[in-house]
């Protein structure tokens, strides 16, 4: 038994026999077709507006269901990306459409290239040049419309305005003429529908031709879940379908996610279950429900890359194929293989070993599908937007990209003013900041010319603002260290100074206790004269004039004054 979900990418052509519960959406889309030429299908992200074209109107088409135009039908499907023109000439190449055999398919691509470019009406001229039977009629399905608006909002190149301008005029003028059977039908999420009125003629296109595509009913979800159980030949509890439907909610993602569980769910009772009985709430519960499902399959992804590296490559690669910079709802940003590898800082061959990881069998995280082969030239692209809202690893991925684009984003701006002479060079903190920004996130020129083409200009203008910030910090710390050269000798000097006082100090205290010392000499050689000693005895009551060894008031007097002198001259020696 083969697995009847495609998770989270959208039903293809050739696999109408899994389509279930649109029924009356695809009458109603063929009956607006038989009155129009140009219908667009309009509806919230996740509503399966890409599914009901592909899965449920061309085939209806192709079997005859539009009876006024009959059976016979060249189908070219493509997404405008940063090239509209270029993304239909290779369509319309295609050997079922308009093109030949694979020896001269790159020139027949190129010729087509050339005559849509050639005027508003190129589309038809390529359909009569191509020399189609005339029975034959051509439908163009534009898918992801809205890239026409985002692409130009987030490259910022003045030429992009022109192409997709004459872009939408080439599908309106081939859908107003009637000379050719021309079809076109376009598929655009709700939320971008004001920004039609940039392009003339298309707010009225559109409003002719309208579609709003509904909400699912509750029968009609259980007949999406039921309808492929029963193709592939398995079984599936009433409970389990019960819970299914009460689980799903009002979010807008869930059509998405409901088939990605699914597909979860179909896997694990195929591994682990008797195939015997039908599918039942364990296995739903086992892969996480419609809350977590999704979050853990990506997760077990993420851990497979198996390394640093691998993980490092996986979150560039993530940040490159998400735009939330450009328009914060968030969308896909399609990318080639030589493009993500320049911008990821890594080889094609590590880019396609992360990608197959992300889209093995049962994952489907990235397109292309599996049975394409990866080429340099082969546009990776997320399966669908709601792997942006429910895996929150990538959550922050994509809003550190949002912020990274937009530091790049000011310091381009930045340097256009200054090479205009309308700015100076950046200082702190500004420069601090933008210098941490460029270390830690590696910009290349291939990643950022996807926001403005001025990358070397920019990273010129930081280069020159650190060294100018880099000039000046120099010549500061060159008259910070002048000066302080300068008050350390000043600082010398008055030490100096007041080393030398103090030696005047100490000198003339030493002078003044000299003098002190001869002073207290003089004094007691005085005292020791005869007459002085005549006069103390005279005092001590002694006769005058006889003065005598053994008298004890002498001897006394001699010692005291041997004393001071002895104090005075050790007090002096100390001090010096």
């Amino acid at each position: 038994m083969f697995n009847p979900f495609p998770g989270l990418r959208s039903f293809a052509s050739d696999e109408d026999h899994l389509f279930f519960g649109r029924e009356k959406e695809i009458d109603e889309l063929l009956r607006r077709l038989r009155s129009t030429r140009f219908l667009s299908v309009v509806g919230s992200s996740g509503s399966g507006k890409s599914s009901l074209i592909l899965s449920g109107l061309i085939p209806t088409l192709y079997s005859g269901f539009m009876v006024s135009a009959g059976s016979s039908w060249r189908v070219a499907v493509l997404r405008p990306g940063e090239n509209p023109i270029k993304r239909m000439a290779a369509s319309l190449a295609a050997p079922d459409v308009l093109g030949t055999n694979e020896e001269l398919g790159a020139t027949n691509e190129v010729l087509l290239e050339a005559t849509l470019r050639r005027g508003s009406l190129g589309l038809v001229q390529a359909v009569r040049q191509a020399s189609i039977p005339p029975s034959d009629n051509l439908l163009v399905v534009v898918d992801q419309f809205e890239e026409l608006f985002r692409y130009g909002r987030s490259r910022r190149i003045e030429s992009f305005r022109d192409e997709t301008a004459a872009f939408v005029k080439l599908l309106l003028e081939a859908a107003e003429q009637k000379d050719v059977p021309l079809y076109v039908v376009i598929t655009m999420r709700s939320d971008f529908i004001g920004d039609c009125v940039e392009y003339p003629g298309l707010p009225e296109a559109i409003n002719a031709g309208l579609y709003l595509v509904p909400r699912m009913t509750r029968d009609e979800v259980r007949s999406a879940i039921t309808g492929p159980v029963a193709v592939a030949g398995g079984e599936i509890t009433s409970r389990l379908v019960l819970r299914l439907l009460n689980d799903l909610g009002d979010e807008p993602d869930q059509l998405p996610v409901l088939q990605h569980v699914l597909m979860r769910t179909w896997d694990h009772w195929q591994q682990h279950a008797n195939l015997d009985e039908p599918i039942d709430i364990s296995d739903y519960e086992a892969v996480g429900t419609l809350r977590r499902a999704l979050y853990l399959h990506a997760e077990e992804a993420y851990e497979e890359t198996g390394s640093d590296r691998g993980r490092l490559i996986a979150e560039r690669l993530f940040k490159a194929l998400t735009d939330t910079f450009s328009d914060q709802r968030g969308v896909r940003r399609p990318t080639s293989i030589q493009e993500l590898a320049a911008i990821c800082q890594a080889t094609e061959e590590e880019i396609i070993r992360v990608v197959e990881i992300f889209r093995r069998a049962g994952r489907s995280f990235l397109m292309p599908p599996t049975d394409i082969q990866l080429g340099s030239s082969s546009v990776i692209d997320i399966s669908h937007e709601s792997l942006m809202r429910c895996w929150d690893r990538l959550i922050g991925w994509a809003e550190q990209e949002r912020v990274s684009a937009n530091s790049y984003i000011r310091i381009a701006q930045a340097a256009a003013w200054f090479e205009e002479g309308a700015g100076g060079l950046w200082r702190d903190p500004e420069l601090e900041l933008a210098l941490q920004w460029k270390s830690m996130n590696q910009p290349t020129v291939a990643w950022a010319d996807r926001y403005v083409v001025s990358f070397v200009r920019a990273m010129d203008f930081l280069d020159r603002s650190k060294a100018e910030r880099d000039r000046v910090v120099a010549e500061v710390e060159k008259e910070r260290k002048t000066k302080l050269r300068h008050a350390q000798w000043a600082a010398a000097v008055l030490g100096l100074l007041l080393v030398v006082a103090g030696v005047f100090f100490i000198a003339e205290r030493i002078e003044k206790k000299r003098a002190d010392m001869n002073q207290a000499r003089a004094d007691m050689n005085f005292l020791l004269t005869e007459d002085a000693m005549n006069g103390m005895l005279t005092l001590a009551g002694n006769e005058p004039g006889r003065v005598s060894e053994d008298v004890p008031q002498l001897d006394q007097l001699r010692k005291q004054l041997a004393q001071k002198v002895e104090g005075l001259y050790r007090e002096l020696t100390a001090e010096t």
